[in-house]
């Protein structure tokens, strides 16, 4: 069964609710209100078989311009468009802006109909559709089928019973295997049920029992029940009218205007990059605005980049929005409401306020839905590594699977590296990589005596997560071309004549330190003993430290075969007697009691000895203690 959604515009008292009910025998004016003053003021709604084959939901929307912001929420996610003009009076404002905003949202399917035909004469009537042809040229309903109906009478719901169906087959398909997404229209308590919210399916199922997401909250619910016009069901599906009660929710924590979507999937953002269309001449910087978006309104102000496309903008609202890449909004003047254009949303924007390479042709890829496009473009645009589950929500709500098969494409084709879990486009991993070489080799020149540049350091100058900046270390260090020690990196050249360096002066400790002195080696008594230029005796000094040839032992810093020297005395002690004191132990050493209490705490924490009170008896034997 194929689902479509279908939705009426028009200048207000033209007759869209009454063709509704002619055709479907469902009023859709809900509300007493309307009712009372016979126009629509809110989205009524309406099911229909077309054909056997065909589900038609129609979704009614006011035309009085005073709820122009209803019209616009019930526009959103119509697959097409019945324009209904009133014979007696032909073509007004409404019709005009309705219109307008059809095309600017980028609705391709549509009918028109002259209603009230049984109001006027045959000759007028010819009048009528000559000015509405002239109207319609140059948009989507340019040849457009035109029906001639009385929603009074029944003259002519026959012909337009035929062109629904006839337009509804060449239709595309909504994508039931997408994820799953319905923009918000309406929501109320329903006795015994809980909260219940209801709207068009754009794409994919839910089922009862699913659990979904709720934007711009991020709130999580599980699904209780679903009904279809009325009727219970298991699931709902792209293109039908759903109703879905949500277990868990307080009522003022949802509206109209909010989404509901699967949970990987939405984005939430006050600062949207986007494409523009412009109704009225560009508007300038700063100009406040009015978004409708899905079943939205949003108040926000525009901003143009310096050296970009007039078309390309962004928009600075006042509240975050949940939304994703594609999705389309019309742009009003704040005051006066007069229409000026339309957006299409590229992703969410940075910080900063410059526009990131390759979204211009990321907003091409998107208004052709060109999948395999958008997955080459939008790692290069994020210049950073994704995770897969990023890249699909970032390209808004395709099937995964699509995505998938087009990301192993990129990578084959080369467009797109995978470090561990990440994708990466290889434009940006060079330049990391060149950003990274540039680092570590200033950091050199500043400090050529320190094994490398930390880790940590050189992670937060690149802005890369932990799991990202791991991933591309290991990347790197694949192609030999740096060299990882503990929490440092260097490049090969510097790594190989630092530890060249490195040796030379630790040969020369072999032969001007003594094994059995426990006093401190500071930097003036490394001066006096090594041959090193006097500006890197610190430098020298670090590197022992930082190697392990020379050791911290609480405040006593000696070379690391002292510590190999006091093992070996300990351990020969322990083959006389089961204990040894702080006064034997501080004989042994011929020191202080303070330096041998220094000593046996060291060698309590390695586990070499183990304290008893006022001695030590044996732990476990420890080779090459110092390392």
């Amino acid at each position: 069964m194929k689902h479509v959604i279908i939705g009426t515009a028009g200048h207000v008292d033209h007759g869209k609710t009454a063709l509704i009910y002619a055709l479907t025998g469902t009023d859709t004016d809900r509300l007493k209100e309307e009712k009372r003053r016979g126009i629509s003021i809110d989205l009524g709604f309406a099911a229909f078989e077309l054909a056997e084959d065909i589900k038609a939901g129609f979704v009614d929307v006011p035309g009085h311009e005073r709820f122009l912001k209803n019209m616009l929420a019930g526009t959103g996610g119509i697959d097409a468009a019945v324009l209904v003009i009133a014979a007696d009076e032909s073509v007004m404002p409404q019709t005009r802006e309705h219109l307008a905003m059809l095309q600017l949202y980028g609705v391709q399917h549509g009918i028109v109909v002259i209603n009230k035909i049984d109001k006027v004469d045959s000759e007028w009537l010819d009048l009528v559709e000559e000015e509405i042809r002239a109207l319609l040229r140059d948009t989507f309903l340019a040849t457009a089928p035109l029906c001639r109906v009385s929603a009074l009478t029944g003259v002519g719901l026959e012909q337009f019973h035929r062109e629904l169906v006839s337009m509804a087959r060449i239709i595309p398909a909504r994508d039931t295997a997408a994820p799953f997404r319905m923009w918000i229209d309406r929501v109320f308590v329903s006795k015994g049920h809980g909260v219940i919210a209801t709207g068009s399916v754009l794409s994919g199922t839910a089922m009862s029992g699913d659990t979904l997401k709720l934007l711009p909250s991020e709130t999580v619910f599980r699904v209780r029940g679903l009904e279809v016009h009325g009727v219970k069901t298991d699931s709902v599906c792209a293109g039908q009218r759903a109703a879905i009660n949500l277990s868990g929710p307080e009522i003022k924590t949802i509206n109209r205007g909010m989404v509901l979507t699967a949970k990987e999937y939405g984005q939430v953002s006050a600062n949207w990059d986007a494409e523009a269309k412009w109704y009225q001449d560009l508007p300038t910087a700063g100009l406040r605005i009015r978004l409708h978006i899905g079943t939205a309104e949003y108040i926000g102000r525009i901003h143009h980049y310096k050296d970009a496309p007039e078309n390309i903008i962004r928009l600075l609202l006042e509240k975050p929005l949940g939304a994703a890449a594609g999705d389309r909004g019309i742009i009003r003047l704040y005051s006066p409401q007069i229409l000026i254009g339309a957006v299409s949303l590229i992703s969410p924007g940075g910080r900063a306020r410059r526009l990131p390479q390759c979204t211009h042709e990321l907003a091409q890829a998107q208004s052709a839905r060109d999948l395999s496009q958008i997955v080459r473009l939008l790692p290069a645009r994020e210049e950073r590594l994704l995770l897969k589950g990023e890249i699909r929500c970032m390209a808004g709500y395709f099937s995964p699977e699509k995505v998938d098969v087009d990301l192993q494409k990129a990578v084959e084709t080369d467009w797109l590296l995978t470090i561990g879990d990440y994708y990466c486009a290889t434009t940006v991993a060079d330049r990391l990589i060149q950003t990274m070489q540039k680092l570590i080799g200033e950091y050199h020149r500043r400090q050529p005596y320190r094994a490398g540049i930390p880790r940590e350091i050189l992670r937060q100058k690149l802005r890369l997560s932990e799991r990202e900046f791991e991933a591309f270390i290991h990347l790197w260090k694949g192609k030999e071309q740096i060299q990882l020690d503990g929490a440092e990196i260097a490049l090969i050249e510097h790594a190989e004549k630092y530890n060249t360096w490195r040796r030379k002066i630790e040969v020369q400790m072999e032969t001007v330190l003594s094994e059995t002195d426990v006093t401190t080696i500071t930097i003036e008594l490394l001066a006096e003993k090594l041959i090193v230029p006097k500006e890197d005796v610190c430098a020298a000094y670090e590197a022992l430290l930082s190697a392990g040839t020379l050791v911290r032992v609480g405040d006593i810093i000696v070379y690391r075969k002292t510590i190999q020297y006091i093992a070996k005395i300990i351990h020969q002690h322990f083959a006389e007697k089961p204990t040894l004191t702080v006064a034997e132990f501080r004989d042994k050493l011929n020191t202080s009691r303070k330096t041998a209490m220094t000593f046996l705490e060291y060698f309590d924490m390695h586990k070499y000895t183990i304290r008893e009170g006022d001695t030590r008896r044996k732990g476990r034997e420890v080779k090459h203690l110092s390392e």
